[in-house]
């Protein structure tokens, strides 16, 4: 695992660290109360029952080195097919199944919302599933690794980014790793939450595997901001431990967006290993300590450093611009620094997570360790360290 330090940043290998680096953000997973704002708009409520096909549904595989998967070594598999007789219902589910060589296999759905589907850009909600799937896997079995029902978690929840499945810079077999926070296995994460297994209740060995109808209501822990575009992108799959095959038919998912207020404070991602800021030289791409003035900084005739820190929930509304984001540093003689701000961009393949990049005052030259923090609207985010040299 790629650790962040002061060599290059490379942002091909970036979700390594980004998927890493959610596990110390809990401002989400772990949100105060919210309560229904003046003025917010109406709650989205959408159905989508795969009886009249995947209906925007796609799906994908992540967690596995693809170059591994010779002649169908995975049995990766997802399309809308009829549903098992054993259901006793007619029509069809959306099917997805994969055997889980790697240990780790993330089998998944995606689908887009936007503002024909009535989300609001930049608007925060909280997300509700109704999740209909048919699974054979009973309750109680033992097998390679694990359960193949009880050791099987089933996710669900959203991102303002499209969940992607990414090739990482591993030296021996490149992995496909999510560009989103969908925890590990039985663990949860900022993108998906866990919502129990898919047992189907079943005791295992007391009657023949067949297929079992199972509907489960979740509330994701997470509040989900829109991004810019008005787009939210929900995701459900499962995450696997059981070394095993699984295949499942999702029937129908329901979903309730919220607007909720107010809107969770943005948050500035820190290194897992270190607790200090993930920031880097916006121009060398190097990491802490920081020098004030800068020799390689070839684009700036004032030659001063440009720090880009990292952080979340800094969706912009519509018609707002950088000037709605502020940063300060604040020193041991708690002397504060305002940071001015010079950009705001997504982060390539990981557009939940912003780069804000300030420019260094001169005042900061050997200060050593300063505490920064940027603002949203006027709501601060939590502070992070910074060396400065």
């Amino acid at each position: 695992m790629k650790v962040l330090r002061r060599t290059v940043f490379d942002l091909r290998d970036a979700f390594i660290v980004f998927s890493r680096l959610i596990v110390v953000v809990l401002a989400l997973a772990n949100f105060t109360p919210f309560a229904l704002g003046q003025g917010t708009p109406p709650p989205v409520s959408i159905s989508f029952d795969f009886r009249n096909g995947a209906v925007g549904w796609q799906a994908g595989f992540a967690d596995y080195p693809p170059a591994t998967d010779k002649n169908g070594f995975y049995e990766l598999l997802a399309e809308v097919r009829t549903l098992p007789p054993e259901l006793g219902v007619n029509g069809t589910g959306f099917y997805i199944q994969g055997n889980n060589h790697s240990d780790d296999l993330f089998m998944f759905m995606k689908r887009r919302l936007d503002s024909a589907d009535g989300i609001v850009a930049g608007q925060t909600y909280q997300i509700t599933f109704t999740l209909v799937f048919a699974s054979a896997a009973q309750s109680g079995c033992f097998g390679v690794g694990g359960s193949p029902g009880d050791s099987v978690g089933l996710k669900a929840g959203a991102s303002p980014a499209e969940p992607i499945a990414l090739l990482d810079a591993s030296p021996l077999a490149g992995w496909l790793r999510m560009n989103v926070g969908k925890g590990d296995q039985s663990q949860g994460g900022l993108a998906a939450s866990t919502t129990g297994s898919i047992a189907n209740g079943v005791p295992c060995g007391s009657a023949p595997p067949s297929y079992i109808s199972i509907q489960r209501t979740h509330q994701h822990t997470a509040l989900v901001n829109a991004n810019a575009r008005g787009e939210i992108w929900l995701l459900v799959g499962t995450d696997s431990g059981y070394e095993g095959g699984t295949g499942l038919y999702y029937q129908r998912i329901d979903v309730t967006l919220t607007p909720v207020s107010p809107p969770p404070p943005p948050g500035l991602l820190t290194d897992p290993y270190t607790g200090r800021a993930a920031a880097t030289d916006s121009v060398t791409l190097l990491r802490e300590p920081f020098s004030v003035m800068s020799s390689q900084n070839f684009f700036s005739s004032d030659h001063r450093t440009r720090v880009t820190l990292f952080g979340y929930n800094l969706e912009l509304k519509n018609g707002e611009d950088l000037s709605a984001i502020t940063a300060q540093a604040e020193d041991s003689q708690h002397t504060l620094y305002t940071l001015p701000v010079e950009a705001v961009r997504e982060v390539p393949n990981f557009s939940w997570i912003t780069g804000v990049t300030v420019k260094l005052p001169v005042e900061l030259q050997g200060t050593g360790d300063v505490s920064v923090k940027i603002g949203l609207r006027g709501v601060a985010s939590n502070q992070v360290l910074l060396s400065i040299k």
